[in-house]
């Protein structure tokens, strides 16, 4: 009997650590399980964020100029220079000028450019560059987006709204201790940091673009409830 008892905690003992090291484990890194985009909340009416159909001049297209951003709230950024992200349905082999415009919240302009585009139709990135000034901390700006037939012969523009927020220390940490890009990816995510999950993401396919684990993360980002950008999932990243 006190044998049998013996032998009884010896197996009790031998499981024990192993279910404490796996909760330990799951809990250590509990924005990995998923891609979770949490968007702040405001109820800010729609911004014009897709182009608003047909522009004499330029071609017909199935789906129209598309800055990829919520649908509803500003995309916050933690970046003094953020990216921004357009979907352009034009071939860059026409004869265009592209535009960017930023704007303050007293409608001054802080940034201006223009340049030729390459690769379209497809996703196409622009980042504030650093010699640009520095986005303010809770100041909210509007970013406007023109693709311009050649000689003025037609234009579409979208435009779209991006605040800056502070780097909180409990956030910084997280991103700090993520054991992963994709990782960070879930923690901007869950978080309401759009430009940054986003362009991470962005990224990480457009170096590895048949990656299918990235393309599902891909498609449920921009699939998120107040996101709705479904119709872009597909486009490539030019």
């Amino acid at each position: 009997m006190a044998l049998d008892l013996f032998l009884l905690w010896v197996l009790v003992s031998l499981a024990t650590p192993a279910l404490s090291e796996t909760s330990t484990e799951t809990s250590k890194h509990p924005q990995s399980l998923s891609l979770d985009y949490k968007p702040p909340t405001g109820g800010n009416p729609p911004s014009p964020r897709r182009d608003g159909g047909r522009r004499p001049g330029l071609p017909a297209v199935d789906k129209p100029l598309t800055a990829l951003v919520p649908e509803y709230e500003d995309a916050l950024t933690i970046s003094q220079h953020p990216t921004f992200w357009i979907y352009v349905p034009y071939s860059s082999e026409m004869p265009h000028t592209a535009e960017v415009i930023l704007w303050d919240e007293d409608e001054d302009i802080v940034y201006e450019t223009t340049f030729q585009l390459t690769g379209t139709p497809g996703i196409v990135s622009f980042h504030l560059p650093e010699t640009a000034p520095q986005l303010a901390i809770d100041n909210t700006y509007r970013c406007d987006f023109s693709f311009i037939g050649g000689d003025g012969i037609g234009s579409a523009t979208v435009w779209s709204h991006v605040m800056r927020v502070a780097l909180e220390d409990d956030l910084k940490i997280q991103i700090e201790k993520a054991a992963t890009p994709r990782e960070r990816i879930f923690i901007y995510a869950i978080n309401g940091v759009w430009h940054e999950a986003l362009t991470e993401l962005a990224e990480l396919r457009r170096n590895d673009p048949t990656n299918e684990e990235l393309f599902a993360d891909w498609e449920v980002l921009l699939s998120a409830p107040g996101v709705s950008l479904d119709d872009i999932v597909s486009e490539p990243i030019v």
